[in-house]
């Protein structure tokens, strides 16, 4: 009976600490904040103060771009940065948010982290006056904007900034040389299914000089891109058409030696992007500023863009949001930052000639001499055309679907604490086996074990 009692015990205050735990990290302060309501936003002038702005670069060199014009429109309100790499600000924002304090007025999230911060109440709901961004919600990439609902649809705590329309970046002197069509609309034709892929990559293929892809895993990656993995019903989809035909592409082309074997952000990609032994990869749109400024700045004419293999419609590769922490000292300022660069014409095309992040804002689309402008960089094509389309395009998640993937707070927790109950009920079950078989044994010491692989559920 000592024994039960004991176990009993060490079992409340494991689901005493999980809950105190998660909690804290999950959910955040509500305090801080400037009275907002008293915000006259039709006078630009009036709004006034200092903020901070944090994130990872190159997102300080976007904004730092629009400056000129935020300034014109809101002349007394100063912005400071505060800038760091993507997992440190992320870990930063996190730790500011529960604690109550520290955070920027307005943070960057990048869109790995939407789950984690869809339902915090440490957010700013900007939907709620005087906000109302909900207003907005025409102007912008549907995908986009549906990511950023909470659970239950009554609250929007983040702001699209950008998408990332999922495109084919091949060399197109390699192309011509082996005999391929260089025109993007003939090279989507031709690649539009998988025996088309394997065609091309054998035709580009010199045995341990030259490869299609760095990796020929991303082909498969690139169908999970923007897809519903469950149906309405929350019933699994686990093969849909192509999605085998592509798998045996990829193997194919791995024991043949088609691709490089190698990840496609690694040194010795990074290096055959410059010097052509890789004759293609697949990213996101912003990966065509990757290789103008840093990985094949060189190569200016010998690049083309063209749509997706296998003939996937469109998908989408990353993305980034804009969050006004609810602890913000200056949430007039703080939405006059936000809505200028992320809702105007002028502050995204900014930002996007910047540092080539998509406008998920569709308006910013209108002005033909960005969009419809030849790029010389890769070859005299309309990259800007095609990924605008591909956005336009790009398929939203069923709500439900989008709803599960949120993880509301009470529902994880209990399902968090059933898992903990489950687990536990096992160890103890194996402690008495073990016991009659007069095997040493304590479950207890296991439980906390449990707790680190259970916990991060919260931010699945």
């Amino acid at each position: 009976m000592k024994k039960r009692n004991m176990i009993k015990k060490g079992l409340a205050c494991v689901m005493v600490a999980t809950m105190t735990i998660g909690l804290a990290a999950c959910g955040g302060s509500n305090g801080g904040g400037d009275d907002v309501s008293e915000a006259d936003f039709s006078d630009p002038e009036s709004i006034k103060g200092t903020i901070t702005v944090g994130g990872w670069p190159s997102g300080d060199d976007g904004f730092k771009a629009a400056m000129d014009g935020f300034n014109k429109e809101y002349p007394n309100i100063e912005v400071e940065w505060q800038f760091t790499d993507t997992t440190a600000h992320h870990q930063a924002l996190q730790t500011s948010l529960s604690a109550g304090d520290g955070a920027p007025d307005v943070a960057m999230v990048e869109g790995a982290y939407v789950a984690q911060y869809r339902d915090s109440s440490a957010l700013t709901n900007l939907l709620d006056e005087p906000y109302n961004a909900g207003e907005l919600k025409d102007d912008f990439v549907a995908f986009k904007w549906d990511q950023c609902q909470s659970a239950d649809g009554t609250a929007m705590r983040l702001i699209p900034w950008d998408v990332g329309p999922t495109t084919y970046f091949y060399r197109t002197d390699i192309f011509e040389e082996c005999g391929l069509p260089t025109d993007p609309d003939e090279v989507a034709e031709l690649m539009s299914t998988w025996d088309g892929v394997l065609e091309v990559a054998r035709k580009v293929n010199i045995p341990g000089k030259r490869w299609l892809l760095p990796d020929a895993a991303y082909l498969y990656y690139e169908l999970f891109c923007n897809r519903d993995f469950y149906d309405e019903d929350l019933n699994l989809q686990v093969e849909r058409d192509g999605d085998l035909d592509c798998l045996n592409a990829v193997i194919k082309m791995r024991e043949e030696g088609l691709d490089m074997n190698v990840d496609m952000w690694s040194t010795e990609a990074k290096a055959a992007y410059a010097d052509g032994s890789v004759a293609s990869v697949i990213s996101g749109g912003w990966f065509g500023g990757f290789l103008k400024t840093d990985y094949a700045p060189d190569a200016s004419g010998k690049w083309g863009v063209a749509k997706i293999p296998g003939g996937v419609k469109a998908s989408n590769w990353g993305g980034s949001f804009l969050v006004i922490p609810e602890q913000s000292k200056n949430k007039a300022a703080a939405w006059a930052f936000v809505k200028y660069m992320m809702a105007t014409k002028e502050g995204q095309n900014d930002i996007f000639q910047a540092v080539d992040y998509f406008p998920a804002y569709t308006p910013a689309y209108e002005d033909a001499s960005i969009y419809e402008a030849t790029d010389d960089y890769f070859s005299g094509q309309q990259p800007k055309k095609l990924w605008a389309e591909i956005a336009t395009e790009l398929p939203s998640l069923h709500p439900a679907i989008q709803n599960a993937s949120n993880n509301d707070n009470k529902s994880i927790f209990i399902f968090l604490i059933f898992v903990l109950l489950l687990q536990t009920y096992v160890c103890i079950l194996s402690y008495r086996i073990l016991k009659q078989r007069s095997i040493a044994f304590c479950p207890l010491p296991i439980i906390p074990c449990h707790i680190l692989f259970s916990y991060p559920l919260c931010f699945y």
